[in-house]
């Protein structure tokens, strides 16, 4: 595939993920932004998506997306994937995380930075730990190698004068 149509691939992916991260619920749903529970198993729409630069395919959506609020309104969202990765070791099936940030705290103008990692249940630190660049709105983690194990997506945001709350997608074993 040539290059030019890797990265119009890539970049509808981004969209369409995008897209979907802002999606809104059903007409009569009865769940407010900041307490979203909308579950998804589904595999995603695109073949493939950069995170961190490492192409990943047949990528499937892990869990419930967790909507965070900062600054009194709905700031992110914070979803896990997994998908069939390739890192220096080869390829397999890795998962990875993506924070969202919405138009309404992108319109602010203010300087931020999202965080993005995936936990893994019973370790301190998040893995594949990655931190955006300056108002870019979706962030991934880097894919990592622990779909044997409990894990949910991560996100924060860092901001002149601090951070937003974390945020966490549902625990997937």
């Amino acid at each position: 595939m040539s290059a030019l149509r890797r990265l119009l691939a890539l970049t509808l992916t981004a969209v369409a993920l995008a897209a979907s991260a802002v999606a809104a619920p059903a007409a009569g749903a009865a769940t407010s932004p900041a307490t979203d529970t909308t579950t998804s198993t589904t595999t995603s729409t695109a073949s493939s998506v950069v995170a961190a630069g490492v192409p990943c395919s047949s990528v499937t959506e892990l869990g419930t997306k967790k909507v965070v609020s900062d600054l009194g309104m709905s700031a992110f969202t914070v979803r896990q994937f997994k998908g069939w990765c390739t890192d220096s070791h080869g390829s397999a099936w890795m998962n990875f995380a993506s924070v969202y940030v919405w138009e309404q705290y992108h319109a602010r103008g203010f300087a931020y930075r999202a965080m993005v990692g995936v936990a893994v249940r019973g370790e301190p630190e998040a893995r594949g730990f990655v931190t955006g660049g300056t108002r870019v709105r979706t962030t991934y983690s880097t894919p990592v190698r622990t779909v044997a194990l409990c894990t949910q997506g991560w996100g924060k945001l860092a901001r002149s004068g601090g951070e937003s709350a974390q945020g966490l997608s549902s625990l997937v074993c």
